[in-house]
């Protein structure tokens, strides 16, 4: 097996959110690590959630020299993969390259009722009412009651988890839903100015919700990567999406892309749906470049041509 040294990133390299961008960064050149039967030790440190490599995940079975190291924004400059819609083989290659440190572990552990019955779901306030270049807004309201169709529609859940960050949202569905539900706390948005210690416990926060969800038997979310990304910790979770993903990049948003859109048969969430759906990258004409059931492709594959990628600073912003 080749070896290699560590890949490393600085916080001001990665600004991005958890999910979405850090962990994403991650994921997108591991393919090309796999493939070389490369196995490097990490120490990834972040603008807003501190060292998330080792602190919060550490590298199973790591073979690496002492002193030997590169950036991973110079790896992503050649190695870097488009993720698809495989995600049975996602998690494979993500689980044989990472596991949740024990501290995680027992933070989800500690508040998990039994979730084997349980709908999560994540409503993701905040940023995204407001990203039209990114997403379209749901009503809190609207998404209960998308919420309570879903519920309506297998007696077998016997419980709601209840995440996101919007506290309104997480007090509402307290009052409205009548499940045994456990609620968390709301997630703070990541671009909020913290200290280090804060910025860690918020990733611990942010890994150990995503894990508490991919316990459950089905997930209804808006558009967001950290519940999306509980179907690549457990591909067999049923999880569902309720609004757009747009196409604002060279490459469909993984994990949130490829989550399925809730189909229900009540016209007026139809109507809700099918309103928060406008936009989303399914529709665009280069989506019939993306073969949805590869776990990954080279961006080569599905770049869209830069004349159509007006949105993308947004993304880097995010």
């Amino acid at each position: 097996m080749e070896r290699m040294g560590q890949i490393t990133s600085e916080p001001d390299q990665i600004r991005e959110g958890l999910f979405g961008g850090v962990i994403l960064f991650v994921l997108e050149v591991l393919p090309s690590l796999q493939k070389r039967g490369m196995r490097p030790g990490w120490d990834i440190n972040t603008s807003c959630y501190g060292n998330v490599i080792p602190s919060l995940l550490e590298p199973v079975t790591p073979l690496f020299e002492d002193g030997s190291s590169v950036s991973l924004d110079s790896v992503r400059e050649h190695e870097v993969h488009a993720m698809g819609g495989d995600f049975e083989s996602i998690s494979q290659l993500w689980r044989s390259y990472f596991r949740p440190k024990r501290g995680v572990l027992d933070a989800a552990d500690e508040i998990d009722p039994g979730l084997e019955n349980a709908i999560g779901v994540h409503y993701r306030g905040g940023d995204k009412l407001k990203a039209a270049w990114d997403t379209n807004p749901i009503k809190r309201l609207d998404f209960l009651r998308i919420l309570e169709d879903r519920i309506e529609g297998d007696p077998s859940i016997d419980r709601c988890l209840v995440t996101g960050d919007d506290a309104v949202f997480i007090a509402m569905a307290k009052d409205r839903l009548r499940l045994p539900l456990t609620a968390l706390s709301p997630g703070e948005a990541h671009k909020d100015i913290r200290s280090d210690d804060q910025a860690q416990r918020g990733a611990i926060l942010a890994f150990r919700d995503c894990i508490l969800l991919s316990r459950c038997r089905a997930i209804l979310q808006t558009s967001s990567a950290l519940p999306s990304f509980a179907k690549v910790l457990r591909p067999e979770v049923d999880c569902q999406r309720c609004a757009a993903s747009k196409w604002f990049g060279e490459v469909p948003y993984f994990p949130v892309a490829y989550i399925p859109v809730y189909e229900s048969t009540n016209p007026d969430l139809q109507a809700i749906i099918r309103k928060a759906m406008v936009g989303d990258w399914s529709t665009e004409p280069e989506a019939s470049r993306v073969c949805e059931d590869m776990a990954f492709m080279t961006r080569a594959d599905v770049r869209r041509p830069v004349a159509r990628r007006g949105w993308w600073k947004n993304f880097l912003g995010r």
